[in-house]
């Protein structure tokens, strides 16, 4: 689906170099770098000036066949000759060396590699979170091959691969919060950039690995060849253990975090946790499906609402079924809270159902300050929920579920097409969706929606109902809508007051008959949501 929002843009994952990389050629742009080999003068420039190399110094520039540096921390050959007097500047020689112990900045973001390019995480780098993406940014544009791998190695045991990123696979899957998702291929083209997902949760603690990239895999700006190869190019070394707290957990895409994932924190919260947890996520793109179960007073909170973005694709054709197609999934937890950021799931229009956020058996939830799109079915609750302050774009039943929700001071905005807003399948026991206070909006030009559609003969009690509401044409006079049954007896489709954009109450005459205009008293209980959440008076802030 094309983004809405400028902070909606899809800053998609990348992957690539310009030229291949021999194991002695990456330099780090993180603390650096000056090895005892000699000092370069300049990635990939040749050096003809003094310099010092392991087999001797030049006094007044390399004579004859002076070896050239082999990228930062590099070194001239070991041939280079001592004592010339003012010979010119010598060719590549043939033996030239690196310098062994440029020192690396720890954490961070990317270091430089070869010829301009920046890889994360840096080469060479140490205290790395343990769920790293792989990104690597060109001078221009890179593309993608339809073959060969992008392959993680324990340095220690590097027999097999822990993880493996197959371009000419057709098939993906992921394991994530404990279940198997079909995902799409891990590997993204954003700008510059090439950026892999890692098909594994986490690496482990304390543990130095190493990236290869198979020639054909990537190629770099202008197709460019590209490869990684050997043991010590792209080399790095994960965090020494877990942090000392669970109780505040901090997640940054560029390694400044312990985690740089918003699921690999998630996963170090502990199965049937109860004790409350704030996972603070950093300005940044999440290319990630999210998942967990009965993990409950977990708070998510970006830096940012329109700065900390999770966005990816997950639907039903990828994962047939309403708990595997959700790009956020929320199972049987309590007091979950996720708050200022923005949620897309990208599915385009006609890729089937693709819920963006679902919370089922989610008791006493909270989303506050938060912009959570898709396209048809966006939300799908149930449990007790409470929403304040948050933008839901979608189209066709994008509202959806058998739980109580209430949302006040919101929009609920059509996108694309119209359609339903709602399809509430609250039993007669409770309450099901109530908006207060909040807009219904639609894209200019769209006509023909309605407030919410059900089946009387499968769900009569179904409940939903808008108190002082403010309402855009794209409402069709009738507004609401039964797709089966004609016993409306027990239905709850209730209205009070709504308006339109200027402020002037909506004529409700045609309305559908067995909904209902609520009394001010009536209005004044919806308003309260404690009925509406049995009990339950979420907090103010």
């Amino acid at each position: 689906m094309p983004i809405r929002h400028a902070a909606v843009l899809f800053a998609v994952l990348a992957l690539g170099f310009s030229a291949c990389i021999s194991p002695e050629s990456v330099s780090d742009a993180g603390g650096q770098n000056e090895g005892t080999g000699g000092r370069n003068a300049g990635a990939g420039g040749f050096t003809g000036g003094a310099g010092t190399g392991s087999g001797g110094s030049s006094a007044g520039g390399a004579a004859g066949s002076a070896g050239p540096d082999a990228g930062a921390g590099g070194g001239v050959a070991t041939g280079g000759m001592s004592g010339g007097t003012g010979g010119s500047a010598g060719r590549a020689g043939t033996g030239g060396v690196t310098g062994s112990g440029g020192i690396i900045g720890t954490g961070g973001s990317g270091g430089m590699g070869v010829m301009g390019t920046t890889m994360f995480p840096r080469p060479g780098g140490t205290n790395l979170c343990p769920d790293p993406t792989l990104r690597i940014t060109f001078s221009g544009a890179p593309t993608l091959g339809t073959a060969g791998k992008i392959q993680v190695f324990n340095a220690a045991s590097p027999a097999t691969a822990v993880a493996v990123v197959d371009l000419g696979a057709t098939a993906f899957t992921k394991t994530i919060g404990g279940m198997v998702f079909n995902t799409q291929r891990p590997v993204y083209v954003d700008g510059n950039t090439v950026v892999v997902v890692l098909p594994i949760p986490t690496l482990a603690f304390n543990t130095t690995y190493y990236v290869t990239v198979d020639a054909g895999a990537i190629r770099g700006a202008g197709g460019a060849a590209f490869s990684v190869t050997g043991t010590t190019t792209w080399r790095f070394t994960t965090a020494a253990a877990a942090p000392a707290t669970r109780t505040a957990i901090n997640v940054a895409t560029d390694g400044s975090a312990p985690y740089c994932s918003v699921q690999g924190a998630i996963d170090f919260v502990p199965a049937n946790n109860t004790a409350a947890t704030t996972i603070t996520i950093a300005a940044g793109t999440y290319h990630e499906i999210i998942y967990f179960t009965k993990k409950s007073n977990v708070t998510l909170i970006g830096a940012s609402r329109t700065g900390t973005m999770i966005a990816a694709t997950n639907n039903n054709t990828m994962n047939p079924s309403t708990r595997g197609r959700a790009l956020v999934g929320i199972d049987s937890s309590t007091g979950v809270n996720v708050r200022n950021l923005t949620i897309v799931n990208q599915t385009p229009q006609g890729g089937s159902q693709a819920e963006a956020l679902r919370m089922e058996t989610c008791d006493m939830c909270i989303v506050r300050d938060a912009t959570v799109i898709s396209l048809q079915d966006t939300l799908l609750w149930d449990g007790r929920i409470y929403a304040n302050n948050v933008l839901i774009e979608g189209n066709v039943d994008y509202v959806w579920g058998g739980g109580a929700a209430y949302f006040i001071n919101s929009e609920i905005r059509t996108i694309g097409r119209s359609g339903p807003i709602v399809q509430a399948r609250n039993p007669a026991t409770s309450y099901g969706y109530v908006f207060v206070d909040s807009k219904i909006t639609a894209d200019a030009g769209l006509t023909g929606g309605v407030l919410a559609r059900i089946d009387v003969g499968t769900y009569p009690a179904s409940h939903v109902a808008y108190i002082n509401c403010q309402m855009t044409s794209e409402i069709a006079a009738v507004g609401w809508q039964l797709t089966a049954g004609t016993d409306v007896s027990m239905l709850r489709f209730w209205e009070y007051q709504s308006v339109d954009a200027n402020g002037n109450l909506i004529n409700t005459g045609s309305r559908l008959t067995g909904s209902k205009q609520l009394t001010a008293a009536q209005a004044a209980m919806m308003r309260d949501p404690s009925v509406v959440l049995a009990g339950w008076t979420p907090p103010a802030n």
